[in-house]
């Protein structure tokens, strides 16, 4: 399933659901979809993204560190951050907190 981050600040994202349910989760949201956050909440939800980022950057080190020697994960695909994955939906969150946009999600 694919979830649709939509903002009148910037164009739709495109995420995997379990990439954007985790995001989600990180903002202090729900997995509800579809949803919206309204205009006056998005600073609240990118500032509580940016500090569950934080914390689990630690975490995914470890995993970029073993691709980094060579080591691919079980399955064989290359690992690919959260942190990375987040990047445009932070860049949207900022982008509608700048000109007091809601964000919605389906």
């Amino acid at each position: 399933m694919i979830v649709t981050f939509k903002s009148k600040a910037s164009g739709d994202l495109i995420y995997f659901k379990d990439a954007a349910l985790k995001l989600l989760n990180l903002m202090g949201r729900d997995d509800k979809v579809p949803s919206a956050l309204y205009a006056e909440d998005v600073p609240a939800a990118l500032q509580q993204l940016q500090q569950g980022l934080a914390e689990i950057a630690e975490q995914e080190k470890v995993k970029v560190q073993q691709q980094e020697e060579g080591q691919a994960s079980s399955d064989g695909k290359k690992y690919i951050s959260l942190n990375t994955r987040a990047i445009p939906l932070l860049e949207m969150l900022q982008k509608a907190q700048k000109k007091q946009c809601p964000v919605s999600w389906e």
